[in-house]
């Protein structure tokens, strides 16, 4: 668990990791310079329970760095991430340790919940782990992941990759084919003004849907510049993991995000009409979940070129 001025709430997560029917090794704490009284309450913890581990940063790492250096603190052979605002199922741990086998990643269902009004929209559907969705954006968010060790020696050095921790990880996990998931709650993700990954749910139907759509075709130029910065250093995440492990990453999944990314850096009309068909025949690859009418697929899977630009708006509405 990695906090930064958490007092409201993470006695409250530290409660629910404390009481799960799984016995857990260590409970690795570290606070990145916290100005309330989150340390007084972590100590406290500590000194209740030895169980818990706590580490205090010199100067602020942020939040990847704080991950980063907590989780290489672990000395148990799998590591489960927490966020110090949410509050786990009690069989959370015990689950996904049934369920992630040999894999390199377990993930699950994170529920969201409001606790000052802040608004929040479920999606019960089972998500689609593949790379190539995984290329644009996350699916197993840091809080739900139960990692295997090892797969923190794959990471690329940290000016390789600029983006979240939590997506590196799943990246890794995905290109190798490696990742479980158990489809049931595992942990209430509180939602509210003052997390650092708080984003309002956004609606792309009807009107909304419209407005999506002009909004996208008149910030195209920054937008796609962002998307192709990611690209390449998801190109370069491969190159290097290619180079680390050749065996495990001689996948398909591999072959596949490096097809897309050529499609979609070439910014011309024969690369968007490639682009265009290669998402039509991965379609169900590219999707949350998988669309039940193939004539409503193949539409979605056509507008996606553009419409995958929608997960980065946060970029030119900020």
């Amino acid at each position: 668990m990695c906090t930064y001025n958490g007092a409201a709430f993470v006695g409250q997560q530290l409660d629910s990791v404390l009481a799960q029917t799984y016995p857990l090794h260590e409970i690795i704490v570290q606070d990145d310079g916290s100005k309330d009284n989150t340390w007084e309450i972590l100590e406290d913890y500590a000194n209740r329970f030895p169980v818990i581990h706590l580490y205090h940063n010199e100067g602020r790492k942020g939040i990847n760095g704080n991950f980063f250096s907590a989780l290489h603190r672990a000395t148990g052979d799998y590591i489960a991430i927490c966020d110090q605002d949410d509050i786990w199922e009690t069989n959370k741990i015990k689950l996904q340790l049934q369920a992630i086998g040999s894999k390199l990643m377990c993930g699950g269902f994170s529920k969201p919940f409001s606790s000052d009004g802040f608004p929040v929209k479920w999606d019960d559907r089972v998500p689609c782990l593949h790379a190539l969705r995984l290329a644009y954006l996350s699916e197993v968010p840091g809080h739900v992941q139960l990692i295997r060790k090892e797969l923190l020696d794959l990471l690329p050095a940290q000016s390789m990759v600029t983006m979240l921790y939590d997506w590196q990880l799943q990246f890794i996990a995905s290109v190798a084919e490696q990742i479980a998931f158990v489809p049931e709650v595992l942990v209430n993700f509180r939602r509210h003004t003052q997390a650092a990954t708080a984003t309002k749910p956004i609606e792309t139907k009807g009107k909304e849907g419209r407005k999506t759509f002009f909004f996208l075709l008149s910030n195209h130029s920054p937008l796609h510049g962002y998307l192709k910065q990611r690209l390449q250093q998801i190109e370069k995440m491969q190159d290097f993991l290619e180079k680390k492990n050749p065996d495990m990453f001689a996948t398909e999944s591999v072959a596949l995000v490096r097809k897309m990314i050529k499609y979609h850096c070439k910014r011309n009309f024969i690369g968007y009409i490639q682009l265009t068909f290669f998402c039509i025949k991965h379609r169900d690859l590219l999707f949350h979940a998988p669309e039940p009418k193939p004539w409503k697929a193949r539409l979605r899977a056509a507008y996606f070129p553009l419409y995958c630009l929608n997960y980065y708006r946060g970029i030119v509405e900020n």
